[in-house]
């Protein structure tokens, strides 16, 4: 059963994509093509997947305010990048492995998705001096600073570059966090597929973004720290008293090498 609905849900996301692709397209042709008219069309694509994925997304708070920002958010599921693109313009730094699904990926690139190789040094390098180019034309750029998808309470460790370029280019930091109510959302093992299946194999995702005030410092160390502990206590909050994943037993051992 949970095959047959995440193939069929699988199905609508790819026409979904399709057809947004096609009005973009079209607007663009028409109208003329711009980066806000890209996100506009992604936001309207990100908020149709959700409600076909059965994403109830049970708490949302906080806007971005600031022209341009480095938006560094946690990471727990494959999912993540499709919540926040409903309520946050920015390029996202994703995983290479994403550009791998049909029509989907098109979408990505069309509307700004960066896809890394995090195992390639040369990747991360031109990842790292894209965000730089993006940033510098006055484009937001999302970022999962873990490198990685975290299973643990609190985050992972941060990969530290990313905080260099904001401190480099005198911009702040906003960080977001994301959280699931169930297990099944986190992405622990290295099967794409498998994920696909467990998390929208299922009727209801239950999930809360919360998007914060932002952070600045010319010391990249004690950027990356305070926004690292600003996410954690978020975090904590979230989970008090809405998820039993760390309170059952369930807490999953290590984490996966899967963005």
């Amino acid at each position: 059963m949970k095959f047959i609905l995440a193939t069929f849900r699988g199905l609508l996301v790819i026409l979904n994509t399709a057809f947004q692709i096609s009005l973009l397209f079209i607007d663009g042709a028409i109208f003329g093509k711009s980066v806000e008219k890209s996100f506009k069309h992604r936001r309207l694509w990100a908020r149709r997947a959700m409600k076909i994925i059965g994403v109830e997304l049970v708490e949302q708070t906080g806007s971005i305010e600031v022209p341009t920002a480095l938006i560094i958010s946690n990471h727990r599921s494959l999912i993540d990048p499709v919540i926040q693109a409903a309520f946050i313009d920015a390029y996202i730094i994703a995983k290479a492995e994403v550009s791998n699904l049909p029509i989907i990926s098109k979408g990505a690139e069309m509307t700004g998705i960066i896809f890394v190789k995090r195992e390639k040094l040369r990747s991360r390098l031109a990842a790292r001096e894209m965000t730089k180019d993006v940033l510098s034309s006055g484009q937001n750029v999302l970022v999962y600073a873990e490198g990685t998808t975290g299973t643990n309470r609190h985050s992972e460790k941060f990969k530290p570059g990313t905080f260099a370029v904001a401190v480099e280019l005198g911009i702040p930091i906003i960080p977001v966090v994301i959280e699931y109510s169930s297990h099944k959302d986190y992405w622990y093992d290295k099967s794409l597929s498998k994920q696909i299946v467990r998390q929208i194999g299922v009727w209801n995702t239950s999930a809360k973004l919360h998007i914060g005030q932002p952070i600045m410092s010319d010391d990249p160390k004690a950027l990356m720290e305070t926004t690292k502990a600003y996410i954690d206590r978020q975090l904590e909050e979230m989970q008090e008293g809405w998820s039993s994943i760390f309170n059952e037993a369930k807490i999953l051992e290590g984490n996966s090498d899967n963005i």
